[in-house]
């Protein structure tokens, strides 16, 4: 019970996290966080579907 008790905590926060972020504006973020160019866009998609392919292997060996 516990642990759905958490779990629906998680997602209601993260639905409240969604519904703020959609009225900030994007004048608010630093502009020295974005990728203006397409090879640094590819690079950080690139790593982060490797990381987490890797992840999702790593524990499927660990529970097979």
């Amino acid at each position: 019970m516990k642990l759905i008790k958490n779990f629906a905590i998680v997602v209601v926060s993260l639905i409240g996290d969604l519904w703020l972020g959609l009225g900030i504006k994007s004048k608010i973020y630093d502009d020295h966080t974005t990728t203006k160019t397409k090879p640094g866009y590819f690079i950080f998609i690139t790593v982060a579907a490797l990381l987490a392919l890797s992840t999702v292997v790593l524990l499927a060996a660990r529970i097979y």
